[in-house]
């Protein structure tokens, strides 16, 4: 992602990233980082709650806008409404995606992700 980022900065383009662990990501050389204290695979915020969401876009837009230099890090004010422990867990309320079930059966066809072939049930 910092690579990227710098590359698209080079040519006139800022950039901001959005992170659950902005110490990892500013090692890699983001020039602009809101950090947020989210747990990972939901970094914009709980599912359905498009006012949260747009809320984090809106801060995290904000930095792009306010921070004219590259090298510019903003911790945003967003706290999970719930611990750590309990959002972990939230997804064992819902059945995993079809992907990991076959992976369960079969993991041989993970090797498949890696070349870009999706894998599929074939009966």
């Amino acid at each position: 992602m910092g690579l990227v980022q710098r590359v698209l900065e080079a040519g006139g383009i800022p950039t901001v990233a959005l992170s659950m662990i902005p110490a990892l990501t500013r090692a890699v050389g983001v020039p602009r980082l809101a950090g947020i204290g989210y747990p990972m695979g939901q970094p914009l915020g709980r599912p359905h709650d498009a006012d949260g969401q747009r809320a984090v876009l809106r801060a995290t837009l904000d930095l792009l806008a306010t921070a004219s230099e590259p090298d510019s890090y903003v911790d945003l004010p967003f706290e999970w409404p719930e611990s750590p422990a309990r959002a972990r867990n939230a997804s064992r309320d819902f059945p995993p995606p079809p992907i990991v079930e076959l992976l369960k059966r079969k993991p041989w066809l993970l090797a498949n992700l890696y070349t870009g072939r999706i894998p599929h049930d074939e009966g």
